[in-house]
């Protein structure tokens, strides 16, 4: 095998279950299958990303994530190495805007797919504590 084999097993194997965190764009982005994508916009802060027939989710996009990540390390007084389940996230976004998901049908479907998605993914490259 050579090295580019070897990532691409690697990818294959490992990476379906990971989530990325772009500090540039502060957002967490999950993409469990390589496939044509469509990004649909549910609110300002998830995008839900659908399969190449715009059926399927199949990843998510979260916004404004190191300030979500920074009042759950608060809540549950973690330091910076301390532990965040992804679906811990969702349960705080939910929380935040608690009213608008129960008054949107589509917008609560697309919350409850995106943190079915988040079950069992693992977080890389989290940002720090300011």
């Amino acid at each position: 095998m050579n090295i580019i084999t070897d990532l691409e097993t690697w990818l294959h194997d490992d990476c379906g279950t990971n989530a990325v965190y772009l500090a540039d764009a502060d957002c967490v982005e999950y993409i469990h299958e390589d496939t044509t994508t469509v990004y649909r916009r549910v609110d300002r802060i998830l995008t839900l990303i659908y399969d190449e027939t715009n059926t399927i989710p199949i990843g998510f996009k979260l916004k404004g994530f190191k300030r979500v990540l920074d009042s759950i390390r608060e809540r549950y007084n973690l330091d910076e190495q301390g532990f965040v389940e992804l679906v811990t996230v969702f349960e705080a976004v939910c929380s935040q805007i608690g009213d608008e998901l129960f008054a949107d049908a589509d917008k609560k479907n697309a919350y409850a797919a995106a943190s079915k998605l988040a079950r069992d993914v693992k977080l890389y490259d989290l940002p720090l504590a300011a």
